[in-house]
């Protein structure tokens, strides 16, 4: 699995840049013809310089009650101390945003160090979660 995920990280690294700064892991929950929840994983890399620097290793979820629980972890491909921002945007199964209004959160990545962020869904409607990532002077 993390194999898959770099190879994905790897390629959208090498697609180019968009408009909008940062990285994004969306996750997002489908159910196959049996029944079972899936998880559907993406990342898009926005911003060449921040992405050489943070690893989008994994990329999971699971229901905690009727809220779908995210949780991405990120490992610091550089030797020195990395400060981010992350923010979860929340979405329902049509891919309407559920608004959730929390504000961007700080995190700090010491050399090498691995770290896995959690978001919880505001409500029972969220069903896709993306995690955006940005740098503190952004």
């Amino acid at each position: 699995m993390t194999r898959l995920v770099a190879l994905l990280f790897g390629l959208l690294l090498i697609s180019g840049c968009a408009a909008t700064s940062g990285i994004e892991a969306t996750g997002k929950t489908t159910w196959n013809e049996e029944g079972a929840r899936e998880l559907s994983k993406r990342v898009v890399i926005n911003n060449g310089s921040l992405a050489r620097d943070i690893e989008v290793a994994d990329v999971t979820s699971s229901q905690v009650g009727d809220l779908m629980r995210a949780q991405v972890m990120l490992r610091s491909r550089d030797s020195g101390t990395l400060q981010f921002q992350y923010k979860f945007d929340w979405y329902d199964i049509q891919g309407v945003e559920v608004v959730d209004n929390a504000p961007w959160q700080p995190v700090i990545l010491y050399g090498k160090e691995a770290k896995t962020i959690h978001g919880l869904g505001p409500n029972p409607r969220a069903r896709e979660f993306k995690l955006k990532l940005k740098g503190t002077d952004e």
